[in-house]
């Protein structure tokens, strides 16, 4: 399949994104909070014992993912629904590193 022997890297999704994005999703849908960050990077401080600069650090660099599995938290009617978009998001990491040409 690749001619220069390197393997896609699949993406994982690391419990702290998945966690972050859960709390995204719930701040904006049960609390109505256009804009969750600070309150999301709070949280990480506490639940994950990361310094404010790490947090944010966190966030930053992982905006886009959390906002995807947000997303999907939002759509997904059920546990295999999530899944499926999941590996979906994967999938999709994995098209754009093939496009690119991005491969370790």
């Amino acid at each position: 399949m690749f001619d220069d022997e390197r393997e896609p890297v699949v993406k994982e999704y690391s419990e702290r994104t998945l966690n972050a994005a859960r709390l995204c999703h719930l701040l904006r849908q049960e609390c109505e909070i256009e804009d969750p960050w600070h309150i999301v990077a709070v949280s990480l401080c506490a639940h994950e014992r990361l310094h404010t600069k790490e947090s944010w650090e966190f966030i930053l660099t992982h905006k886009t993912d959390i906002e995807d599995i947000q997303r999907l938290f939002e759509r997904a009617n059920s546990p295999e629904e999530f899944r499926d978009g999941l590996i979906e998001l994967k999938e999709r990491d994995l098209e754009r590193q093939l496009a690119r040409g991005n491969l370790k």
